[in-house]
């Protein structure tokens, strides 16, 4: 079979179903077209130093445009998350995570983060990025998914305080970790992987007085994998630039960055609105799907994010399957989320469903998970999107 073939296939199913998925959102054509030019196959590496007894300002040449996008995506990037310096070349959230903790880190240093049986990252577990960078590791405690307890932090006394979660319905008690942090002298990061989306909205209080956020920008943001580093401090981003070439990555992926690029200048005229509206419908999903009988976890209140989180003894116990059968019972009829229990509304928000879309869409899951058949009905969904995203018609 011709493999493009497999890719018109693979574009024509997911043009049909619902995506749910927590880790994913819909990139605009602009967006993907600007990732499938010419820059796919071109380098560029600003250096602006001597390299080997020459002094070299790019490595290579034919570099005008490139360089040009690499400053408009940095540009619209500080506007968009307003913080006074960001970088857009690590090629991946994991890869900024490298870049900011071997900066600022060295071996035998102490790190604290939220652990993987919290909803943490599984990179920041004792047997990967503390094991590879030779880090002393040991878990933040958090209650309920938003209270991190401080007293643990001030005991410890790590050098570096990494929050953020793959599991992250509420924002943090980030106040309190800032002042204890000034106390004992440690660094304050956020991996906002999740949230990056969310925060022109106000999701996370305090979050610019963090030393350094970053993260991937594939999730609640609706840009093209890769990953982004924000600071307020000059010498700290000057520090984790120098650190990216040739210690954590090389080519920087400039066809990546035209796409954050373009993805950067349609999200902006309705960055506040849009995660205004993520959390509105992760609220309706998650009102509408407890209200019929499949159990999500921290009511009332439920999420403050793209996420919910559905109870996972409450799924076993009421219809009789774990979440990676919820996925697969839910992939049958046209919904789409992952195998780990959450369910997100990022991309649906970003093409323009409402709340009364994701009260219909929450009825569905919960008929399709009783055994009900809802294909049909989940197509008329489906349908009813213009092919438009919320930045598409702002920008029109």
């Amino acid at each position: 079979m011709n493999p493009l073939k497999i890719v018109e296939m693979h574009n024509e199913y997911r043009a049909n179903v619902l995506n749910l998925q927590a880790s994913e959102n819909y990139l605009s054509l602009q967006v993907r077209r600007a990732l499938a030019s010419d820059m796919a196959s071109r380098y560029s590496m600003v250096l602006n130093t001597e390299v080997h007894g020459e002094y070299v300002r790019n490595v290579y040449g034919g570099t005008k445009y490139q360089e040009e996008i690499l400053h408009f995506a940095e540009e619209e990037a500080k506007e968009v998350f307003e913080f006074k310096f960001a970088n857009v070349k690590p090629i991946s959230g994991h890869a900024a995570a490298m870049a900011v903790l071997t900066s600022f880190l060295m071996r035998g240093d102490r790190i604290m983060s939220i652990p993987p049986e919290s909803g943490g990252y599984d990179g920041y577990f004792a047997d990967y990025l503390p094991s590879i960078l030779g880090l002393e590791y040991k878990p933040l405690k958090l209650e309920k998914m938003r209270e991190i307890d401080v007293e643990g932090i001030e005991k410890f006394k790590p050098d570096m305080i990494i929050l953020g979660a793959s599991y992250i319905p509420f924002p943090y008690n980030l106040s309190e970790v800032i002042k204890v942090s000034k106390e004992i002298d440690a660094m304050v990061v956020y991996d906002v992987s999740h949230v990056l989306g969310l925060l022109p909205s106000g999701f996370q209080e305090g979050i610019e007085d963090c030393d350094v956020v970053y993260g991937s920008t594939h999730k609640s943001y609706p840009g093209p994998q890769g990953g982004i580093i924000l600071t307020n401090f000059e010498d700290m981003a000057e520090r984790i630039d120098r650190n990216l070439t040739w210690r954590v990555q090389d080519n920087y992926h400039i066809n990546r960055i035209a796409s954050l690029g373009v993805s950067l200048y349609e999200f902006k005229p309705v960055a506040k609105e849009y995660g205004k509206r993520v959390r509105e419908n992760s609220k309706s999903l998650a009102e509408t799907i407890d209200e019929r009988g499949l159990k999500i976890r921290f009511p009332p209140e439920y999420t403050e994010s793209h996420q919910i989180l559905v109870e996972k003894d409450a799924l076993i116990r009421d219809f009789g399957i774990t979440f990676s059968g919820m996925c697969r019972k839910l992939e049958e009829n046209g919904i789409i989320v992952d195998c780990v229990g959450r369910i997100g509304t990022a991309e649906l928000t970003w093409r323009g469903y409402g709340k009364g879309d994701m009260k219909e869409i929450g009825s569905l899951i919960v008929r399709a998970l009783r055994g009900e058949k809802v294909r049909k009905e989940v197509k008329k969904i489906v349908e009813k999107w213009d092919g438009k995203t919320m930045g598409e018609r702002a920008r029109e």
